[in-house]
């Protein structure tokens, strides 16, 4: 069985490439040939099909056209097109998991358009009225933390947005019991295979990236159940959730990542989720 890995066509770094080579691995462990493909090597018409066609597709990639080329294709798309479109922007995330698992109270900006910005500010003030200060303020697409702030004033959060411009942002209650640490759980169909606590001292974001260290966490299993909760809601064959904790260590959903960087996990837990995305696949299309 062949399947196609699908990679960005710009974007290159030295940690995607060992993630890479571990799917390739570990897929070859269950008789699976994963050969690499960038987006633009599936450069085609609309309507169009390749010529060639692979059994399977993991799609390590936000490309959400392109995904769905490959699934009108005929094509299994690991995650799917939809999945990843939620995943990716952060206030869809939001909208579709407010029901559905715990996470902070989240308001979405208002929409603008570029040239125009948001010359009236008054939102934010009403935005923090009902959320609290501080306040975290993230822009709707954003990988590593690097586009999320925390304000802990007003004037702060004015400024904040000031410097976003015209993109799109939600507003968000700060869950503040345990500052700089979060949960990383891999999700890999219903079920969680590790998880790591990522704490940083020296900021509110603990991303490995960022200066945050990861070790293995014992998790609950209502926390579990969470992270599995919102890949269901979300429609992910494969996830990392992050999770923040509470009071009381009650679990709050902070995001959710359709291609998780899980070196890290791998430093931190032991656990190799490529393995586990390959047994998953093999498990399906048999």
């Amino acid at each position: 069985m062949q399947g196609w890995l699908v990679v960005n066509a710009f974007y290159k770094n030295g940690k995607l490439n060992d993630i890479y080579d571990m799917l390739e691995r570990s897929c070859a462990k269950f008789g699976m040939r994963l050969d690499a493909r960038t987006t633009a090597d599936i450069l085609l018409p609309f309507g169009a099909k390749p010529t060639t066609l692979p059994d399977f597709v993991i799609f390590w990639d936000k490309d959400v056209v392109c995904a769905r080329m490959l699934e009108k294709a005929g094509l299994p798309v690991f995650n799917n097109a939809h999945a990843i479109e939620l995943c990716d922007n952060k206030i869809l995330t939001a909208e579709a998991l407010c029901d559905k698992v715990p996470m902070p109270l989240t308001i979405a900006a208002p929409k603008t358009f570029e040239g125009v910005g948001y010359n009236n500010l008054t939102f934010v003030e009403r935005a923090a009225e009902t959320l609290g200060l501080p306040m975290v303020i993230k822009e709707a697409y954003g990988s590593y933390g690097q586009q999320v702030h925390l304000a802990h004033n007003v004037d702060q959060a004015v400024d904040i947005v000031k410097g976003i411009g015209w993109k799109d942002f939600l507003m968000q209650q700060y869950i503040g019991a345990h500052p700089g640490i979060d949960v990383r759980f891999n999700v890999v169909g219903d079920k969680v295979t590790s998880a790591m606590l990522r704490h940083n001292q020296h900021d509110f974001r603990s991303n490995i990236s960022n200066g945050g260290v990861g070790t293995k966490f014992d998790y609950t299993a209502t926390q579990a159940q969470v992270a599995v909760d919102a890949c269901q809601a979300l429609g992910l064959d494969f996830a990392g959730v992050d999770i923040l904790l509470g009071k009381d260590e009650q679990p709050y959903v902070c995001e959710v990542n359709s291609n998780p960087h899980f070196l890290s996990t791998l430093a931190g837990t032991g656990d190799d989720v490529s393995f586990h995305i390959a047994e998953y696949i093999a498990n399906k299309l048999n």
